[in-house]
């Protein structure tokens, strides 16, 4: 018949090749994991090596981008330069220059410049502080910091007997972003601000400041005063034969 003819008989030999449906080795499949793992592994070794220096240069971007970030939020610039308390010094008026720079009248002068991490440091010169603080000058320093709220609170100090003396807290803030003017508001009891003042930005040159009248004054007195009788008389005892 003609199904016989496809048969295969008990003495045939089996076909060349691998059947379908025979499995592969053991074997073979844990080479294909075993090759698939060590890749995987190598990949991970070679994470892990390169974490150091992903680390290393993440710490050295970190600070500049926050910096920048920092010094856009709190708009740094409007608060470095000089600053007057008289509008006749704002430098919109004097658009036309021969390059010199007139001293300053104000009552209040600022120079302020930026640390960077929203610090700042600087000068001021208070005609007010000359005639009411017990300092020796009008011209001291001041420090200042600016958070995210953008507001500068500053300290005004000096160095008086070898160590840092403190004379007032304030507070800067814009006053007309147009003209670039600031209020500062004192936020402590003091005698080197009359009030709340508007101070206007300026080229013109800070003078120097001036001795301190109460601080004279009461060294005028010190000298001036007559040595105790207790220091009199073991003067004149040791001037006794």
């Amino acid at each position: 018949m003609a199904r016989g003819k496809n048969r295969r008989m008990p003495g045939d030999r089996m076909p060349r090749g691998r059947p379908a449906n025979q499995k592969k080795p053991r074997w073979l499949t844990s080479v294909h994991w075993l090759i698939f793992a060590s890749g995987w592994i190598a990949a991970a070794l070679v994470g892990v090596l390169e974490l150091p220096a992903k680390i290393v240069s993440f710490s050295e971007n970190f600070s500049p981008a926050k910096e920048a970030t920092l010094n856009a939020a709190i708009d740094y610039q409007k608060y470095v330069g000089r600053f007057s308390s008289d509008p006749n010094a704002w430098v919109g008026r004097n658009l036309i220059s021969d390059g010199t720079h007139p001293p300053d009248d104000g009552d209040i002068q600022l120079e302020i410049e930026y640390l960077g991490q929203g610090e700042y440091r600087g000068e001021i010169r208070s005609a007010y502080m000359a005639k009411h603080a017990l300092a020796p000058w009008s011209r001291v320093m001041i420090d200042g910091k600016v958070g995210l709220t953008g507001t500068f609170r500053g300290v005004v100090w000096d160095i008086v007997n070898g160590r840092r003396v403190s004379y007032a807290l304030f507070r800067l803030s814009p006053e007309d972003k147009a003209n670039g003017s600031l209020r500062l508001t004192p936020t402590s009891a003091n005698n080197i601000f009359p009030g709340e003042v508007v101070l206007w930005p300026t080229d013109f040159k800070m003078s120097g400041g001036e001795r301190g009248q109460c601080f004279d004054d009461l060294l005028h007195e010190v000298v001036a005063r007559p040595p105790n009788k207790e220091n009199a008389k073991k003067v004149d005892r040791q001037s006794d034969p």
